[in-house]
Order: structure tokens, then sequence, then C-alpha cells
């Protein structure tokens, strides 16, 4: 049965402690090993790991050291040093790589300070900075953990940038008895119940912020750029539009999906976003879709943000992408039958447990639910933009109150 709102209806590759810092030093690693100490998802000739300074026009007294690897994570830190970086004497660098590295370069002015050799003497070139702002990484704990390490005195702050997504890296931290961060910034109360179901200790030093990335959506033209957008693809304003946000998710399930979403009875139009991180082609994704009798629109030309913005209803497994469609109030369906292997402590997610989302434990519910949210005054929807605005506000100042958890540390 789905999920009605109020009706009864990647463990990582790498770590870099002390012990094995000790056991296999940088200068010993073959020139190989130092050139690929960046291997994120099979793609590592794309992902150096690089050390930036953002350029400031003050005169630095502060030194703040970012660490983040993942898209999830530069765009929630991006808002926070947009806030930081005001501050003149403040001197910002960031370790990173992954598609993070991107995501500051094209929001910062910065220069690539990365040691010669190997990222591992960083310490070397940054000094001892007096705090650290990090989210952890989704794809490995490489950088996390050789951060936590290596500035093992420096206070922390690390953002959590969607749900229970730190809580493997906060419990490698305990196991190894490695500094634990100074604060956890959370996004909302459920985020932080998420943490102490499994770290009841960790209490005092969890604080709900709001998730930064989030805040844009506060003073987003949405219905500007859903116009724009759909004019773009060939559709008018009234045309439906319904995507798909993926996860990384098993291209069988994916077949199993579009099957379901064939049936479904409407007219609206289909996208296919394939999630940043994964290797499976867009191709195959596309064929997939299209052996099922799913005509996609192609929007490869287009963000996710826009796209995001152009559609109706936003379906996904358990997307951080979900979440943004509901801070834009559009309609959610969460797929979560076993096929799509949701994390179990999110079953189900939060958003479908707490009425803002509707979930589908079997891919055949699509064709009953999904007529229901492309109808914007069907009950349906009525109570889903209830629970929206009552579990997820927005006032656009996550980031500005993560900025000042940070300006107590440093």
């Amino acid at each position: 049965m789905p999920w009605h709102p109020g009706i009864s209806l990647p463990q990582g590759r790498m770590w870099f402690t002390m012990s094995n810092m000790k056991s296999a030093p940088f200068e010993r690693m073959s020139p190989e090993q130092k050139e690929r100490i960046a291997y994120v998802e099979g793609r590592e000739d794309l992902f150096e790991t690089k050390l930036l300074r953002i350029k400031s026009a003050g005169e630095a007294r502060k030194n703040l050291l970012v660490a983040a690897r993942d898209p999830g994570s530069g765009n929630a830190l991006v808002p926070v040093l947009q806030e930081l970086v005001r501050d003149l004497e403040l001197q910002v660098e960031i370790i990173t790589d992954g598609r993070a590295k991107g995501i500051f370069q094209d929001n910062f002015q910065t220069e690539d300070i990365t040691p010669k050799g190997s990222i591992l003497a960083a310490e070397t070139a940054i000094g001892n900075p007096n705090a650290i702002l990090m989210d952890k990484s989704s794809s490995e704990m490489g950088l996390d953990t050789y951060t936590a390490a290596n500035f093992a005195e420096v206070p922390k702050i690390l953002v959590e940038d969607f749900y229970a997504s730190s809580i493997d890296y906060l419990s490698a931290l305990v196991k190894r008895d490695l500094p634990l961060p100074k604060k956890i910034c959370v996004m909302d109360e459920e985020a932080k119940r998420l943490i102490l179901q499994q770290l009841p200790q960790l209490e005092e030093i969890i604080e709900v912020t709001g998730q930064p990335a989030f805040d844009k959506f506060a003073r987003e033209d949405t219905d500007g750029i859903a116009r724009e957008v759909k004019s773009k693809l060939g559709l008018r304003e009234a045309d439906k539009l319904v995507t798909f946000m993926s996860t990384i998710d098993d291209p069988a399930a994916i077949a199993d999906m579009a099957q379901a979403l064939r049936k479904t009875v409407g007219d609206f139009s289909s996208v296919f976003r394939r999630h940043p991180r994964d290797n499976v082609s867009y191709e195959t994704y596309k064929e997939i879709l299209n052996d099922a009798g799913i005509k996609i629109i192609d929007t490869n030309d287009l963000s996710t943000n826009d796209v995001g913005a152009a559609s109706d209803v936003i379906m996904t497994s358990w997307s951080t992408e979900g979440l943004v469609g509901i801070y834009r109030r559009k309609p959610t369906l969460h797929v979560i039958s076993p096929s799509f292997k949701i994390p179990e402590n999110l079953m189900p997610p939060p958003p479908v447990k707490l009425g803002a989302s509707i979930g589908v434990e079997r891919v055949e519910e699509i064709a009953e639910v999904l007529p229901q949210l492309l109808n914007e005054g069907s009950p349906l929807n009525e109570k889903l933009r209830e629970n929206m605005e009552r579990y997820y506000p927005a006032d656009g100042k996550n980031a500005e109150r993560v900025a000042d958890v940070v300006r107590r540390y440093l």
C-alpha cells in the first residue's frame, strides 16, 4: 500500500588515520599511489585532490580549512562560505576533489596551492587552521578521516546535508578514537533523532540549523524558471512534466519503475535525471526506458536544478532532490520498493514519514498515486502541501546559522 500522509493508507574505500599514516607515510608511496589517492567511483583520472585558497581582499588573521568531495557537500557548504568570506580577516583554504571541487571553483575566485608530490602533505601548506568546516562524503571518506586525524586539535564543524549521511563517519570516529566534531549541524529534528538513535552520546554537539543548500528556495522565482525551461523543451506552461531523480539506482529497478509508469493514465511528459556520480551511462537508462515504452525528454543540456523547477511531480527513491522538490512545494513520490535498496534506517524516508511526500512500497502503485499528484486540487496534494509547510519551513537563513556556529570556533 502507498504511504499516505496522515492517512492509514557506500562505504568508503580509503581511510587515512594516524596509525596507517605511520605505517605507510606519503613519502614511501609509489607515484601512482600519490596520484590516485582521490579515487572516486571508478574515475580516478578525473578527481585529483587539490588544495585551493579563496583569494581574500584583506589581511588574514584567522584561517578556516574546508574539506568536501561530493556535489551535495559542495552545494551545502558554498552558501556558508559566502557568508564567512565577508570577513576580510578570514583566510579560507579548501581541500577538495570530486565534483565539489568544480562547485567551489565556480563560486569563488581561487588559487591552487596544492603541495608538489602529494596532497597528504597539505598540512605543511595550510599550517594550523583555527577551525575546520566539513561535510561527510558519501562516495568515500578518505578526505574526512584524513582531516580528522591530521588536524586532531582543530575544532571541526560538520554539516550533514542529508538524513543520516554522517552516521557511518561519526561511528568510525568513535570506533577509532579520533576526535569528534565540536558541532554537527543538521537540517531538522528528524535528522537529529536519526543520529541519536545510533549515537546517543552525541546529543550535546548536535545543533539544528537547517540545510544551507535549501536557502535559495526561499528567494527563487520557481515559476519563472519553470516557464523558461518548459519553453526550451517545447512544452506549454500547462503541460505536465514528471521527473525521476536517480540515486545510482539499479538499472533493473529503473526498468521495473518504467513498466509501472507506462501504465499510468494521464497526459504528461517524462524526464530521467542520472545521478552525477553514477557510472552507468545516460544512454543505458534511456534505452531501458524506451524499451518499456517510455519516451523521455532529453534534458542533458539543462541543469538538474532547472529541470526540478520545471517539474510538476518529482519521483525518486531517496535522492536529496526529493527534499528540493518539497522546499519548492512540489508533489513528490518516493519509490521505496526493496529493489531500490534504500538504507534501512531511512525506511520510510523522513519526508514520507512526516507526510510531506508519498511513498509506494510496490512500483505497481505508481499508476494509482501519480494521477492524484498531477491534479493540483486533489485532496492528496492539499494534505501534502499542509505537511510541507509544517515540517519543511523555509526562512532562507540556514547558511547564516551554520556560519554563526563556525564563527564561535574562529
